[in-house]
């Protein structure tokens, strides 16, 4: 899915030059795929096991250099396990996090030139009895996945599992250069994986299931304006509602995937049950949990999942959810800022009702973005926005160093 960190400044004139590209576009298109092709096929030249040491030392340097990314993924740590890791831990989870992101992304495009057969020493199956199941129900099989593991293996063995009547489908966002993009068709293709567009009509994703097909969905990245809100790991996140649908239109049998490493270029498979009986996205986000707790080493955690409007980070994106969902245990945090009288402001009300609206006094001479650092570190759970009346140019400055959302507040 398409995040708006990554949406194109003007997609109006980026389709027409879809469309009708111009020579230098088509020219860039074309060397794109060259080098990407090249460095692909040098890396299937090597054993996975040697690729994923290679992937390992780019995500250790790539953990001090890549200081965005980086915090963004202590943040969501932090958010997951609040109560569960110290700081300690949740710093060591993330550089083992980068490390093991680096060997996945390496191992994955050294292994999407081969023809597979390299996977069946790397590639282990735990609980395949709940996935064969599932498929005996006869009304296809909506499998919930996360942003794990060395996801060209995933692509590339679970069709290998189906006898070859059973036809295995994914949703994907097509890529910007259409040249590589019809070269992952074709190559998805070969391997008896159908190919969903995000864009496409739920209606055919619903008849492909009706025909007893496997459609998998990567139900981890945040969904913005057309997502449900629903806890994840405690924490309301604007979550996809489609595979709930799907499952509830079609009767689908619902599971959850996991792919977890075991050893230097090598992972283990992992099928989950479903425990409810009548879906909802409350519930797929309690199987898609407990699939990313298999291995949170191995999760990419690198997209700002419980991301905070800058304008109106009281209002975060979504709408409420059909049917059940758990409670949030894991409250926003915002600081209200005094006026320059000393008085509170008035916080705009939040929705879902999920915020903590704190004061703390300052010290004599303390400065605004170490004070901010101070609250932030007096929870588990991160400052999430800033309220004030009439911020000053301080205030405002120290906000944007430390990436935190800044609301207009009225005083009493």
């Amino acid at each position: 899915m398409l995040s708006e960190e990554n949406a194109a400044p003007n997609p109006n004139a980026y389709r027409r030059e879809l469309i009708r590209p111009t020579p230098a576009r088509r020219l860039q298109w074309h060397l794109e795929t060259l080098a990407y092709r090249v460095f692909e096929q040098g890396l299937s030249l090597l054993p996975l096991p040697w690729l994923a040491r290679i992937g390992r030392a780019a995500g250790a340097v790539a953990y001090p250099l890549i200081g965005k990314r980086r915090r963004i993924v202590e943040r969501n740590l932090r958010i997951a396990f609040a109560g569960e890791l110290r700081a300690n831990e949740q710093t060591k989870l993330a550089r083992e996090v980068f490390r093991r992101s680096g060997a996945n992304l390496i191992c994955s495009l050294g292994t999407a030139a081969n023809d597979g057969h390299s996977l069946e020493a790397s590639i282990t199956m735990r609980d395949e009895k709940i996935f064969w199941e599932a498929h005996a129900r006869g009304k296809g099989v909506i499998a919930v996945l996360a942003h794990m593991g060395n996801w060209e293996a995933l692509a590339q063995w679970i069709p290998r599992l189906l006898p070859p009547d059973v036809k295995v489908a994914n949703i994907y966002r097509p890529l910007n250069n259409p040249i590589m993009d019809g070269r992952l068709l074709a190559m998805r293709g070969r391997h008896g994986l159908k190919m969903f567009s995000k864009d496409d009509n739920p209606l055919a994703m619903a008849a492909f299931l009706r025909g007893g097909g496997v459609l998998a969905i990567l139900s981890d990245q945040r969904a913005g304006k057309i997502g449900e809100h629903a806890p994840l790991f405690g924490r309301n996140a604007s979550v996809t509602p489609l595979p709930a649908v799907l499952a509830r239109r079609t009767g689908a049998a619902l599971i959850g995937v996991s792919l977890r490493t075991v050893a230097l270029g090598r992972w283990e498979l992992g099928f989950h049950a479903a425990d409810a009986a009548e879906p909802s996205t409350g519930h797929v986000m309690e199987l898609l949990e407990r699939v990313m707790r298999v291995s949170p080493e191995d999760v990419f955690w690198m997209q700002d999942r419980w991301k905070v409007q800058r304008t109106r980070p009281h209002l975060p994106a979504g709408k409420l959810p059909r049917g059940f969902c758990a409670p949030a245990t894991k409250r926003r945090r915002a600081l209200l800022w005094p006026d320059a009288q000393g008085q509170l402001p008035v916080p705009p009300t939040a929705v879902p009702d999920d915020v903590t609206h704190e004061s703390l006094p300052r010290f004599a001479g303390e400065a605004t973005e170490a004070f901010l650092h101070r609250v932030d570190a007096a929870a588990d759970l991160p400052l999430d926005y800033v309220v004030a009346a009439a911020p000053d140019a301080k205030l405002r400055q120290a906000c944007r160093k430390l990436g935190l959302a800044l609301v207009n507040g009225c005083t009493k």
